[in-house]
């Protein structure tokens, strides 16, 4: 088993104005989960392209798309093929699970 406290773990900085702290990186399975923080105003710098299923849940704050604006309680599904250039109006945190296989 594994535990990570969040209140502990380091936030590391992608871009400026967006943070991620890894809490599982299993490069067996390939299945990634991290918490990501935008700061109000943030709009990610590229379009995101998904080459596999990415499970967003929002937990503060407004995550923004061009499908719409998704506040704490949200869970959004990006399917693979799909894409979008998030940002945040208001600055938002929010639980990202990936896996690549």
């Amino acid at each position: 088993m594994t535990y990570v406290d969040t209140a502990t773990a380091q936030w590391t900085e992608v871009e400026p104005g967006y943070r991620r702290r890894t809490l599982v990186n299993d490069r067996e399975s390939g299945t990634r989960i991290v918490l990501l923080q935008y700061d109000a105003g943030y709009q990610l710098s590229h379009l995101d392209e998904h080459e596999s299923d990415e499970y967003l849940y929002v937990l503060s704050g407004t995550f923004v798309d061009q499908n719409q604006a998704s506040g704490p309680g949200t869970f959004i599904h990006n399917r693979p093929g799909s894409s979008h250039q998030p940002h945040s109006p208001d600055g938002c945190t929010f639980l990202a699970v990936v896996s690549r296989r």
